[in-house]
């Protein structure tokens, strides 16, 4: 994914270690439903899930699996707590279509998008992104990526004793976190990102993190993610958002671990290699063939160079 470089990002963030428990504990939220999409990671959801059951929710897991080999089975024995409906798809339905899937079957006025390799802590604060979501009367808030790395010696020293602290309810300091918010200009035949300035507690923007909580209806209403797409998914949800009127913001009071590391699974590595494609079917939809200023935005590019 890419992201918005600043000189804020290596700054020591107070995130509130030792917040109060009000504002993460999951035991009284109920009017939430959790959606999970993966694909050959079960290693990841089974870590998602201990990290959700911990915080006590007691509320609709939905995930959606189009593995070669669904797994289903184990993973529900090994949560039998929690109130999980598990959707075994066909194969390679896609990112998009799995989480259409789970879409129509929520009942609960919110849900929360978790792709999985996300781990929630004590700075995941859902019910505090209620709060903020009403307080705020949006209809999409996402929260802050802080990103494990796994590829260094620091790195695996790091989570292992972040890991070794989360038994006792304690945390490193977040002095590393990535922020993807901007604002969508849609005209006819061009759509542009452009910067928007970070606001505490919450900043107005129309595209953020694929950590999000919504309003049920409201995406509903605009069929949520277009089902062609198996790449590109997260762009187009939020441009499809911003024609429907949807009200979008973003938060750093509230946020999630993203353990991003790569099975070796040569099978999974080919189907992520693949963006490109599909990120042209979802600028056709729109009849445009790139996102202007992506790269001053928020780096990289979507679309034609």
């Amino acid at each position: 994914m890419a992201k918005q470089i600043n000189d804020e990002k290596m700054k020591l963030i107070d995130l509130a270690p030792f917040e109060r428990v009000s504002n993460y504990s999951l035991l009284g939220v109920h009017d939430i439903s959790i959606l999970i999409k993966t694909l050959e990671r079960e290693a990841h959801l089974i870590q998602l899930l201990s990290s959700i059951q911990k915080y006590g929710f007691q509320g609709p897991i939905l995930i959606a699996d189009d593995s070669k080999e669904p797994y289903g089975k184990s993973v529900k024995a090994k949560f039998p707590d929690l109130q999980i409906h598990y959707l075994e798809l066909p194969y390679d339905t896609g990112t998009a279509e799995g989480r259409n899937k789970m879409l129509k079957l929520v009942q609960t006025p919110y849900f929360l998008l978790c792709d999985d390799d996300f781990v929630f802590d004590k700075r995941t604060r859902i019910p505090l992104m209620i709060k903020l979501l009403n307080d705020f009367n949006l209809d999409i808030l996402g929260g802050v990526f802080r990103q494990h790395n796994r590829k260094t010696r620091l790195g695996k020293y790091l989570l292992q004793f972040n890991k070794f602290l989360n038994r006792f309810d304690l945390t490193l300091p977040s002095y590393q976190f990535y922020e993807y918010h901007a604002g969508l200009s849609v005209e006819k035949g061009r759509i542009a990102l452009f910067p928007v300035a970070y606001m505490n507690p919450v900043t107005i923007c129309d595209l953020t993190h694929n950590f999000f909580l919504a309003r049920t209806e409201k995406v509903k209403a605009f069929e949520g993610w277009n089902p062609l797409l198996k790449g590109g998914e997260h762009q187009n949800f939020f441009i499809r958002a911003k024609l429907a009127g949807l009200k979008v913001g973003t938060t750093r009071k509230c946020g999630v671990i993203h353990d991003q590391w790569t099975p070796n699974s040569e099978t999974y590595i080919a189907l992520r290699n693949r963006g490109n494609e599909y990120q042209m079917i979802a600028l056709e939809e729109f009849g445009v063939d790139r996102l202007d200023n992506y790269r001053e935005v928020l780096g990289g590019t979507f679309g034609l160079p």
